[in-house]
């Protein structure tokens, strides 16, 4: 039990220097930002949430979505020509299952990742129903981070349903987007690095991603899928939610005989997808795009 407890904490991305409860004091309503272009995921596992979708903001520059009951697929505006064939990259935030980080681990590695020459895809998933009110939103998050409360783990099943239709989606519609449907990945980040690895494990023939990055996610050695794709991986030494795992997820997938790059950095804390910190996770963006094009996913 204290293991599950441990594993829950572990799902919520928040700024390493800051204290639980100072940070969840500083979580303020904020407007929905304007509509961009998007497609309705179909819904395989209905889940009944009477509460209204709400964004809220951590600082001024980070933004997260809770109580959302549609999921669907971000089309983030691509810099290539328009008729140019892509991989595809899918982003999967984090947030606990209780909110997206849509910004720190959605808009913000959705611009850099444009740059490589990708095409880039967000996955709304949805997150587990809390109270419909900001005041309520808070709670939730000082249970959570304070108080240990219980999470409803079984949202871990709709945000792979969700993820798993957005990769049939983007194969799917692989003409009308212009990607190369023999390269669509995925790239989660704590409870999104979760659901990828869930989504992987999956296995299933036409949601299989073709390459697989998890940014401080789950590391203890866990069941890896016949004929795993590639993985990348990155953890700081020093993230206070995954730190008493151990590494055998990556020994396991060496040898199974799948491709894996895992990098430990030293300092980092958790949550600094786009935060940077002063530390060696700060390069870890470079060393992702490194490795797509290692792997020939890329070629810039």
């Amino acid at each position: 039990m204290k293991r599950l407890s441990a594993l829950i904490l572990s799902l919520v991305a928040v700024p390493a220097l800051a204290a639980p409860g100072d940070w969840v004091k500083g979580v303020l309503p904020v407007a929905t930002p304007p509509a961009m272009a998007s497609v309705d995921l179909p819904v395989t596992l209905p889940r009944a949430n009477p509460a209204h979708e709400a964004w809220a903001q951590q600082t001024p520059d980070q933004r997260l979505v809770y109580n959302v009951s549609k999921p669907q697929l971000i089309v983030w505006p691509s810099s290539l020509p328009a008729d140019a064939e892509a991989p595809a990259v899918l982003l999967v935030p984090g947030g606990g299952f209780q909110f997206l980080a849509m910004d720190n681990e959605g808009f913000d590695v959705a611009r850099r990742l444009d740059s490589l020459g990708v095409r880039v895809f967000i996955v709304k998933y949805r997150t587990q129903p809390v109270p419909d009110s900001i005041d309520g939103f808070k709670e939730a998050l000082g249970n959570l981070f304070q108080k240990g409360a219980p999470v409803d783990l079984t949202n871990r099943d709709y945000a792979v349903a969700d993820t798993q239709a957005a990769i049939r989606l983007v194969r799917k519609n692989a003409a009308r987007w212009h990607v190369n449907a023999a390269k669509v990945g995925i790239l989660g980040f704590s409870a999104g690095a979760m659901t990828t690895l869930a989504t992987t494990q999956a296995n299933a023939a036409d949601a299989r991603p073709d390459f697989v990055g998890m940014i401080y996610g789950p590391t203890e050695k866990s069941e890896v899928p016949a004929n795993a794709p590639p993985l990348f991986a990155a953890i700081a030494a020093d993230d206070r939610f995954f730190i008493k795992q151990d590494f055998g997820l990556f020994h396991a997938w060496r040898q199974s005989g799948a491709k894996v790059e895992f990098h430990l950095y030293s300092a980092g804390g958790h949550g600094f997808a786009s935060q940077p910190n002063g530390t060696t996770s700060d390069a870890w963006f470079d060393q992702y795009a490194l490795w797509l094009k290692a792997n020939g996913i890329v070629s810039r």
